[in-house]
C-alpha cells in the first residue's frame, strides 16, 4: 500500500509542479527526446517477477525552467510487460519527468530523473486486477554533449488500489535516446 500512495503521491505532485514552471520557462525554448528502454522485473517482498521484463518506448517535450531542472511531457506508445507466468502486457500512457542536470544551463552530463505515468493496457499483469496502471520511476543518467543520452532506472507499476488486486511490479531498465 505504500508504494501505491507514493505512485498516487509523484504523479499529483509532477502535475503540480509542471504547469506553473512551464508557463514561465515558455514551450518554445523546449526540445524532442526520444527513449527506448527495457530490463528485468525483480522480486520485492512477495511478489516474484524474475523471468519478467519491461520495454517501452518514450516520446517526450523536454522544457527547461531553472539553470538546472527540466520538465517533461511524455507519451508512451511503446509499452510491453513480458510475464514469465502469464500473458504478455501491451499498451500505452502518457505522464510527466523532471530532469536535474548537473552542468548548468546546458541540461547535459550527469542528472537525476523522476517521471510518473499513467498507462492502459490489454492483458493484466499478474496479480494485479487493472488495465490502468501507474508507472513511476527513478534513475540517473548521462546526456551527451551531441544529444545522445543513456539511463538506468528503477521503476514500479502499480494500479494504487484502484482494482481488487493490486501487487506491484518492480524492474530496473537501461534506457538510450536522442535528444533534438
Amino acid at each position: 500500500m505504500r508504494l501505491s500512495t507514493f505512485s498516487i503521491f509523484a504523479f499529483v505532485v509532477s502535475i503540480s509542479l509542471l504547469f506553473p514552471l512551464t508557463a514561465n520557462a515558455g514551450f518554445e525554448n523546449g526540445s524532442w527526446r526520444l527513449e527506448l528502454s527495457g530490463g528485468p522485473g525483480f522480486t520485492v517482498g512477495g511478489r516474484d517477477r524474475e523471468g519478467d521484463y519491461l520495454l517501452k518506448g518514450t516520446v517526450e517535450y523536454e522544457i527547461p525552467t531553472t539553470p538546472h531542472l527540466s520538465l517533461g511531457l511524455r507519451i508512451l506508445p511503446l509499452f510491453v510487460y513480458g510475464q514469465d507466468d502469464g500473458d504478455t502486457v501491451y499498451g500505452g500512457g502518457g505522464g510527466v519527468s523532471a530532469r536535474l542536470y548537473a552542468v548548468k544551463s546546458e541540461y547535459r552530463g550527469l542528472f537525476a530523473e523522476g517521471s510518473a505515468h499513467i498507462i492502459g493496457h490489454e492483458n493484466r499483469i499478474a496479480g494485479n486486477s487493472s488495465n490502468l496502471n501507474f508507472l513511476t520511476g527513478l534513475g540517473v543518467g548521462y546526456k551527451f554533449a551531441k544529444g545522445w543520452h543513456t539511463v538506468l532506472k528503477w521503476e514500479h507499476i502499480s494500479n494504487a488500489g484502484l482494482g481488487e488486486a493490486n501487487s506491484g511490479a518492480d524492474t530496473v531498465t537501461l534506457g538510450f535516446g536522442y535528444t533534438f
